[in-house]
């Protein structure tokens, strides 16, 4: 996610706000706001890594106490997000960038790395490469933050997540959701139809394979011990309760270790 992450989300971003159309944005950002506060109350400068369509963003930005960067690897994504939050007179700093390669010109009081991205990092070696890189994208006393899905989770949604639909802008899709237990692997598969303006004719049609691994709890914190960070905190979805081998999403709270 050749990296082929961009590509994919780039044939996705045009149905993208309709397959997560039941995720509460303002909610996730409100959390996030509170372990924010939680854990660096003194933060002002947030950089987002995989923002997809930029609503977390955007809702951060409505709090009118930070500074953010939002970037992500498909400049499609970035071309929804930004002629909204220019409408809507926001500040944010839209910027493509590959959260596997980040651009290290500047450094933040926090960073982010939501929606299960991460997850998208299918070797657990390579995953804590990647949540190294973060190291040096933090002022002192920055925080991480990321979520990852676990086995749990994709055992209780593989069915649900199964769906299709048209798109106000005549793209009609097709998801189809399954998970296979012995690799550990939830994958998305997806075809994607533009229709003329009278949904007769299809005028193109793409097709992409998503793949995620997902990590239990115990195999997170392994990997993260290869890393630069220390866990501050592991929380049970979106919630200030401390995740557990039952939990099916987790969010960490990390910062970088302290040489003694």
């Amino acid at each position: 996610m050749t990296d082929k992450s961009n590509q994919i989300y780039d044939s996705l971003a045009v149905i993208y706000d309709d397959i997560m159309k039941n995720v509460d944005y303002e909610d996730w950002a409100d959390f996030i706001d509170a372990v924010i506060q939680e854990h660096h109350p003194d933060a002002v400068s947030i950089l987002e890594l995989a923002c997809g369509t930029g609503k977390v963003a955007m809702y951060l930005d409505e709090l009118e106490c930070y500074e953010i960067t939002a970037t992500d690897n498909s400049e499609k994504m970035l071309d929804i997000a930004r002629p909204i939050a220019e409408f809507k007179k926001m500040r944010i700093n839209w910027k493509q960038m590959d959260y596997k390669n980040p651009d290290y010109d500047e450094t933040y009081d926090v960073v982010l790395n939501l929606f299960d991205s991460l997850n998208y990092v299918l070797d657990k070696d390579e995953l804590a490469k990647t949540i190294d890189k973060v190291v040096p994208l933090l002022n002192e006393d920055g925080i991480f933050i990321f979520d990852v899905t676990t086995p749990l989770h994709s055992m209780e949604v593989e069915k649900s997540l199964n769906e299709e639909g048209i798109t106000a802008d005549d793209y009609r899709y097709e998801r189809r959701s399954y998970y296979i237990p012995a690799e550990r692997i939830h994958m998305n598969e997806f075809e994607i139809e533009k229709l003329d303006k009278d949904r007769v004719t299809v005028l193109s049609r793409t097709r992409e394979v998503h793949r995620q691994r997902v990590y239990e709890l115990s195999e997170i914190k392994e990997i993260i011990a290869k890393t630069g960070f220390e866990i501050v905190a592991a929380y049970d979805e979106f919630d200030f309760i401390d995740a557990d081998e039952n939990s099916n999403r987790i969010t960490m709270v990390l910062k970088c270790r302290t040489t003694p």
